[in-house]
């Protein structure tokens, strides 16, 4: 069995490509980061990924007293004699025993032979999302944005599309809906969540880092990540009557197809290491989005070529554009987003506009885009540009701006799930949870606990529902024939009918 330690990057047939972020169990448990979220998962179920990251320890200081846990003679005499006295002269308090003792949990093994796909499920509803494996099973009440997705990725005349929704409401279901669709239809998919900590937005570099990482292309021998791609490109003739002027793909594909490329130039490429001396330089500046619009656009290109409809980028979590220190992120994150939108309908001004020098900054002369001074290539690097983007966002926080850029942008609205569909997933999962732990409800039951979750604050968006669903559960593996309310709020009557 494979050990890891952290910063080991590995693969899981389920959730793709992550890295290892924490250990437990002696080893043989281990937290992986997948870029959006992460789990825990034993390591059997893993296999070892090139890459990963160098960890820096952090510094030494002085640490706090190690205790054996056997108590000394004097503590001994304190807690036996009542009233004695510390060695200091002063009386030992009086401990007083509590009235209220809590309950003890019992273990309810897993039962033999449970599927692992609903094992994997139930892990994933207890951070509130569904596997990407498996997200076309857990997809309940949504026949109608299903359809339209696949109207989107069918649609030659618009290549960019905002998903709207209130926090928790299925946004990022709807995204892994769109990337299985996509897939299906013979779509290479880029994924990237944004982290308001790194502004990711505003430095493009950081959010290309993650969409290679999230990267996977459904190729005639299989499914590949990046890597697999670009040596999928680099072995179809013809590749260079497409690619053979582009500024950084194809220096790089040339290096690829002599088998000259080392795990430092992976490293590079995927902007996880500073530049090579042989290829032109990943800038991580604000003023940089033109250099990666260029490189999405390529990629898409790349698909069309290797026999793929093009490339579909999804974005999650893109309003954390606006949540960073200082407002000119803002602005060059928006700016990042524009141009990914220009690119995406294939603007033919992207390729015939002047790049101007305006207060220090290089900027388009009729889109207002800013450009890289130290390479100021073009936003794409052809037409069409074989793109499909999709941001997911919350209403309200940069509507305004997509209408700016495009007024036809294409926008699906996403409602928290009513009852019906609520009571309906619920069953489901009562299904699985029955399937994996041995531990169901009959009918009465789980109508009751069905009211009890509705009603919960909790339980108010789609993504908090389910996680509250399988914690309810939960509290009935380990507390069984106890009253679940009282064991979660400490009131009401037992559910475990």
């Amino acid at each position: 069995m494979p050990r890891y330690s952290k910063g080991s990057a590995v693969a899981h047939s389920g959730y793709g490509r992550g890295t290892v972020t924490a250990l437990r169990h002696n080893g043989y448990e281990v937290r992986v980061s997948f870029g959006r979220y992460s789990l825990w998962i034993p390591v059997r179920e893993l296999e070892s990924a090139p890459g990963g990251l160098r960890l820096v320890k952090s510094p030494s200081g002085p640490r706090e007293p190690k205790h054996s846990g056997k108590p000394s003679l004097n503590q001994i005499i304190r807690m036996l004699t009542p009233g004695a006295q510390d060695e200091d002269g002063t009386p030992e308090p009086r401990v007083e025993k509590p009235s209220d003792v809590s309950l003890e949990p019992r273990h309810t093994p897993c039962a033999s032979g449970r599927p692992l796909e609903h094992a994997l499920a139930l892990e994933a509803f207890r951070l509130g999302i569904v596997p990407a494996a498996h997200v076309t099973d857990w997809t309940v009440g949504r026949d109608e944005e299903v359809a339209w997705i696949g109207r989107f990725l069918r649609d030659d005349a618009e290549g960019a599309v905002v998903i709207e929704g209130a926090y928790g409401a299925g946004k990022t279901h709807l995204l892994n809906c769109l990337a299985r669709e996509a897939e299906g239809l013979g779509y290479a998919v880029a994924c990237a969540g944004f982290d308001p900590s790194e502004a990711a937005a505003a430095f493009p570099k950081k959010a290309w880092r993650r969409l290679c990482r999230g990267f996977r292309a459904p190729l005639v021998g299989g499914t590949v990540d990046f890597r697999g791609f670009l040596e999928a490109v680099c072995h179809t003739p013809g590749w260079r009557d497409v690619l053979g002027r582009h500024w950084l793909l194809a220096p790089f594909l040339e290096r690829l197809e002599a088998d000259r490329v080392l795990e430092r130039d992976w490293a590079f490429i995927e902007a996880r290491e500073p530049g090579r001396a042989r290829l032109p330089t990943l800038h991580d500046f604000t003023t940089c989005a033109n250099l990666y619009c260029s490189l999405l656009s390529g990629l898409g290109q790349a698909a069309e070529l290797v026999g793929l409809n093009g490339l579909a980028v999804l974005l999650d979590e893109a309003e954390v554009a606006s949540s960073v220190l200082y407002r000119y992120q803002f602005l060059r994150g928006l700016n990042f987003y524009r141009g990914l939108v220009l690119t995406a309908n294939d603007e033919h001004v992207l390729l015939e506009e002047d790049v101007l020098r305006e207060e220090g900054v290089s900027v388009g002369a009729d889109t207002g885009l800013i450009y890289s001074g130290h390479n100021p290539v073009r936003y794409t690097s052809g037409i069409p540009s074989f793109l499909k983007v999709a941001f997911a966002l919350t209403p309200g926080s940069l509507q305004v701006e997509f209408r700016r850029y495009r007024e036809s942008i294409c926008t699906m609205k996403v409602d928290v799930l009513s009852e019906d569909q609520l009571r309906e997933l619920f069953q489901r999962i009562c299904d699985r949870f029955q399937t994996v732990y041995g531990v169901g409800l009959r009918p009465a039951g789980r109508d009751r606990l069905f009211r009890f979750l509705s009603r919960s604050p909790g339980a108010s968006s789609t993504r908090g529902f389910i996680k509250a669903a399988v914690e309810i559960l939960d509290s009935i593996r380990f507390y069984p024939g106890e009253k679940v309310e009282e064991v979660l709020l400490g009131t009401g009557p037992t559910i475990n009918d």
